[in-house]
């Protein structure tokens, strides 16, 4: 595990279960028979013998990132879940090789960590990684996430429409898949939520699938020449690109060679001679969509956008996006409705992270879409998802009409309160789901805030970063979202690649353990 995590970074964490405690070796003691595990004044475990009240202190219990990940009965952080191959070491140590052609892409959480880790602005930040991997690292390509983003919001949304359409009110709702530590929690503790996670793939795994195939094009060398950096918000971005494809026969090897995140970036220049920050000024004279339009491959699309923003959230505004494009298909498809007549609601749920957003027309909805980020909420839906088992209870009737003739004598003398309507993700038709609070722009990964600065600043500040990013919505430009369609077909058929291997991904229920003693120990979330 990387030197710079702890406990204190944790935002998204849920602690281990008595299962996930590795026991340590006692050592033997001269105190026999019975004794009494009592917790001091400091909260420090002692055992007390009960024959001579000899009093000893106990070890505490441990567990390491070999036990974590050697487990497979839970979810922690995005922190304490990394893959070895992924780390700062590893990537210093492929660079010193030397035997690859190295390519990045940059996701734009990314980018607003560092420029208020550094104090730049995103347009400044953008000129220093550009100058640090391209001229520092000797880096081929340096492109953002935005074409991946944009496509993969472009197919999420036709397929949530497509669905929607097909079962009118049977539709159920689809679940955002983009955030692997939901994936990975799903996955492992709640099985019957999977068959409704999205199978879009995320804008990290699409990019890297176009930009090795795009770079080893280019070059003139194989796929497997390229290793691609991609660098994230989220330590669980590392388990993604270890995913193995499903039809690795038509694109073999991994689309993401290495997943850093901006903490482990920092370190990596603590160790290294490498400099993020250059000793003089970059010349800014060159408009900043030159500038990525020259560190793409040439066959990469839109190069002036390559870094460009989307509304809707901080994570990428799947659920916007969703809302949006069905409001389009309807207008497009059906000449009785207008466009003045539709409206969007938002509704708030019951805290900061789980609204909804609701597609109104003439007052009635006809779509909604749920953004639900945090462990806590997300606990709550697949609570709601969650089939019913077991024979119903049957009802008292001579209870149910002595308590019904109460709650009318008691309501009878109280004003009637207004019906309030709350967000309900489980009846939406699309839920945004992220593990951690408020978000990606909150991932585990992005740099910590300094300790004059309030958690709630800290996030407000990178909040208002992120939108200063400039926006390219395909919602807006019909055009920009029919060209990307095109084009994404026109490489598929250039490349022979199956639809699926660049747009689809695929999820298994993790088996819990047999082990006896596991079970006997375990404690369920």
């Amino acid at each position: 595990m990387s030197a710079i995590l702890s406990a204190d970074d944790l935002n998204d964490f849920i602690s281990p279960g008595v299962a996930c405690i590795k026991p340590v070796e006692l050592q033997a003691t001269e105190t026999a028979g019975e004794v009494e595990i009592q917790i001091d004044e400091n909260g420090k475990p002692l055992q007390i013998s009960k024959i001579d009240g000899k009093i000893s202190a106990l070890a505490p219990a441990q567990i390491s990132l070999s036990d974590c990940l050697a487990c497979s009965g839970c979810i922690t952080s995005a922190e304490e879940v990394l893959v070895a191959q992924h780390s700062h070491d590893q990537f210093l140590k492929a660079i010193k090789e030397g035997n690859k052609t190295f390519v990045a892409s940059i996701s734009h959480q990314l980018r607003v960590s560092l420029a208020q880790a550094y104090g730049y602005s995103l347009e400044e930040m953008d000129r220093i990684l550009v100058h640090f991997f391209k001229d520092q690292m000797g880096f081929a390509f340096v492109v953002g996430t935005a074409l991946g983003r944009k496509l993969s919001l472009l197919e999420e949304s036709a397929r949530t429409i497509k669905s929607k359409l097909a079962n009118g009110s049977d539709h159920k709702p689809i679940l955002s898949s983009i955030c692997p530590g939901w994936v990975l929690y799903a996955e492992k503790t709640h099985p019957h939520v999977l068959p409704y996670l999205s199978l879009v793939k995320s804008p990290q795994q699409i990019t890297g699938c176009l930009l090795k195939s795009l770079a080893a094009e280019e070059l003139g060398c194989s796929r497997s020449d390229i290793y691609h950096l991609s660098i994230m918000p989220c330590f669980d971005k590392k388990l993604e690109s270890a995913r193995p494809e499903e039809d690795d026969a038509s694109l073999p090897g991994p689309d993401v060679d290495c997943v850093l995140t901006a903490k482990e970036l920092v370190q990596l220049l603590e160790i290294s001679d490498y400099e993020l920050i250059p000793s003089k000024s970059l010349d800014a004279s060159q408009p900043i969509t030159q500038l990525y339009s020259s560190c793409a491959p040439r066959g990469w699309p839109l190069k002036e956008l390559s870094w460009s923003n989307d509304s809707g959230s901080e994570s990428g505004g799947y659920g916007y996006n969703y809302i949006y494009s069905m409001r389009d298909y309807l207008l497009k498809s059906e000449s009785s409705y207008t466009a003045e007549n539709f409206s969007i609601h938002q509704v708030e749920g019951r805290n900061s992270d789980i609204h909804e957003l609701r597609l109104m027309y003439d007052g009635k909805k006809v779509a909604s879409a749920a953004i639900v980020n945090g462990f806590r909420n997300i606990q709550n839906l697949v609570r709601k998802l969650k089939p019913s088992t077991g024979p119903t209870v049957k009802a008292n009737p001579l209870a149910a009409r002595r308590r019904a003739r109460i709650n009318a004598k008691s309501a009878s003398s109280l004003p009637s309160p207004a019906p309030e309507e709350a967000a309900d993700a489980s009846k939406a038709d699309y839920v945004e789901v992220m593990a951690c609070p408020s978000g990606c722009i909150n991932g585990g990964g992005q740099i910590s805030r300094p300790q004059e600065v309030s958690e709630r600043e800290w996030l407000a500040q990178a909040k208002h970063l992120y939108w200063n990013i400039a926006t390219a919505d395909v919602l807006e430009d019909n055009s920009l979202g029919d060209m990307l369609r095109d084009w994404s077909t026109e490489f598929q058929d250039k490349t022979s690649l199956p639809k699926a291997r660049l747009y689809d991904t695929h999820f298994n229920e993790v088996e819990k353990p047999q082990d006896a003693a596991t079970i006997m120990l375990g404690s369920k979330w």
